[in-house]
């Protein structure tokens, strides 16, 4: 089969006839029918991020949607021919003084004594097959009815949903989605408004993408263009929140704490700001403020492992409306231009790989 190898960060993936996976206790071969190129893809492969990969060469991906080839024999629940989510979040039962060793797999070590999960779980979806372990698999019934290229989008509304929830997120709430012009941020609005959450404040510095959001609810939804003076942002987040129940927080990888803290400002008492995105510099927190407040700062990392099921129903129910959204479509010989491209679009384009 054709896969896309990894040799040294910061090189091309290179294209290549290997040997097709063997199944293997607690796992599952798959088809690979979608897998999702998340924005900063080319960050992650140049070595930029500093993840902590597999052994080289390996075969990247962070999620698949796959058609099940094959189970072993001790797998339970799924079987042949279901189309699947394929979820990269994996770890061993975590017992009481037991080191973590928790993985993304084909993409990301998730603590020092993540070695021997990678050896187990080494490659993902950039290829035309893919070996994952069963309970990483959220079947997707009738899946027919729905576009491959849509069902990748389950990568990151998974993430951004599994943020909302993380937040206790409530319908007639104020949400303010901050980084709502990238990936995350744009689908994370268009499942608050799907959520019935009353208003929500769009923060982001793209003023096209931002006049996009609007759209999707000329009522509901309202936005703040950062302007980069974090007096006058912070005061205009605060006056359009007017009390805010949450902060959704999906910026990249910034090096500026002060877009963050100026939506937390405009947080009520008693509410609560969520991490989800990879701001690269540490937030200096009011103290004073947070416990006068009595504020909630929590951290939201993947979601759990009802999520996929869940949103899925509600895709296929016609609930989530992604139809604003452009998906650009790349062959798996067209990997390489398929990173690039995801390294360029903004709020309402996604991209896909389709092997």
């Amino acid at each position: 089969m054709k896969a896309a190898r990894l040799y040294e960060p910061g090189k091309p993936l290179q294209i290549e006839e290997i040997t097709e996976p063997i199944i293997k206790g607690s796992g599952a071969i798959v088809r690979v029918l979608s897998s999702h190129v998340p924005p900063f893809t080319k960050q992650v492969l140049s070595g930029e991020l500093g993840y902590a990969f597999p052994p080289l060469p390996f075969t990247p991906c962070e999620s698949v949607i796959g058609l099940v080839e094959a189970v072993g024999d001790d797998v339970i629940g799924i079987k042949v021919g279901q189309i699947v989510f394929c979820d990269p979040h994996i770890y061993s039962p975590r017992h009481f003084g037991a080191e973590p060793d928790g993985i993304l797999i084909a993409w990301t070590g998730l603590a020092t004594g993540s070695h021997k999960m990678q050896s187990l779980w080494k490659d993902g979806g950039f290829a035309q097959k893919a070996l994952w372990p069963a309970e990483c698999l959220t079947p997707l019934p009738d899946a027919e009815s729905m576009k491959p290229e849509q069902l990748a989008l389950l990568n990151y509304l998974t993430v951004s949903y599994g943020g909302l929830l993380r937040g206790d997120l409530h319908a007639g709430q104020t949400l303010i989605v901050n980084g709502a012009t990238g990936a995350l941020g744009a689908l994370a609005v268009v499942l608050a408004l799907t959520m019935g959450v009353s208003k929500i404040v769009a923060v982001g510095r793209d003023k096209e993408t931002l006049e996009k959001l609007v759209q999707l609810d000329t009522k509901r939804v309202k936005t703040v263009q950062m302007q980069g003076k974090f007096s006058d942002d912070s005061k205009r987040i605060t006056e359009v929140a007017d009390g805010a129940d949450m902060v959704l927080d999906v910026l990249g990888g910034v090096t500026n704490p002060e877009p963050t803290i100026a939506c937390i400002n405009a947080l009520r008492p008693g509410g609560t700001a969520v991490f989800v995105g990879g701001v690269q510099v540490d937030i200096p927190l009011p103290y004073s403020k947070i416990m006068v407040e009595e504020l909630n700062i929590r951290g939201s990392f993947m979601y759990p492992k009802h999520v996929p099921g869940e949103l899925y129903r509600m895709m296929v129910a016609g609930i989530i409306d992604l139809t604003a959204f452009q998906i650009h479509t790349f062959s798996l010989d067209k990997v390489n231009e398929a990173v690039a491209k995801a390294a360029t679009l903004k709020g309402f384009e996604q991209c896909v790989l389709m092997p």
